[in-house]
């Protein structure tokens, strides 16, 4: 696997003289592990950082989905190194989501809507696994050994896939995630929205209800006008009182 973070003498240097300005006596007093902190922490801070542990290592041959991986077969899977297939793949979904849900990674006020959707691709990748591995074995039933018998023959019943269980599992859990992440952004927008109403356009609202509300009063008094006029009584004031409450003898 190739070396990763700065490679030229110059980008060495660097970060050394970055690192010593920094205090990292809580983690580590070592001065090749403060270098490696400040290497990490740049990582992490690149475009797609934070899925810089999702991707398994690609083991050719021996790789648990190795008969279902299209570079495998075509000769070109990068032994040692990270999961081309699920760099793509998380690369494209990432991309998706943010873009669908008009989400900026960059955006420092949009970071708990980029982790939650990084959460949501990395389940999104656990069921592409699922998916390799019911590729390879092709059946959604086994036959799953539940005793044996006192000769030693094994008895065995005809299950689900545990694999098929697991991703339902993962689907719901995405589902979960999603809600979420949605009714995050709507309480967030609803906030913004609340803090950045101009008080002259709240003023301008009440008083157009109160226009309104004095309109429909006039409307009634004018309804009610013309009802005693064509009945030929005068529109008297009713005047409320209490009811007379029974005398107990």
């Amino acid at each position: 696997m190739g070396k990763t973070g700065p490679k030229t003498e110059a980008g060495l240097q660097a970060v050394s003289e970055s690192a010593k300005t920094l205090d990292h006596s809580s983690w580590t007093e070592n001065p090749a592990a403060v270098q490696a902190i400040e290497v990490a922490k740049r990582l992490r801070q690149t475009k797609h950082g934070m899925y810089a542990s999702v991707p398994i290592i690609c083991k050719a041959e021996a790789c648990p989905y190795a008969e279902s991986c299209e570079l495998l077969q075509m000769g070109i899977a990068p032994y040692r190194e990270k999961c081309p297939m699920e760099i793509a793949a998380i690369e494209d979904l990432f991309r998706r989501y943010c873009s669908d849900m008009n989400i900026n990674p960059e955006d420092p006020t949009q970071q708990v809507d980029a982790i939650m959707v990084k959460e949501v691709v990395d389940l999104d990748i656990s069921m592409l696994r699922c998916d390799k591995k019911m590729a390879i074995s092709a059946d959604f039933i086994i036959d799953q050994v539940v005793s044996v018998t006192d000769d030693g023959e094994p008895i065995s019943r005809q299950e689900l896939h545990p694999l098929t269980e697991y991703k339902e599992k993962l689907r719901t859990q995405k589902y979960k995630t999603l809600n979420l992440l949605n009714s995050t952004r709507k309480d967030k927008e609803g906030s913004v929205l609340n803090i950045n109403t101009d008080p002259s356009e709240r003023a301008a609202e009440m008083m157009q209800i109160i226009e309104s509300s004095k309109a429909h009063d006039e409307e009634e008094k004018k309804a009610r006008e013309a009802y005693f006029k064509k009945i030929g009584k005068s529109d008297q004031q009713v005047i409320e009182v209490d009811p007379i409450e029974d005398m107990e003898e």
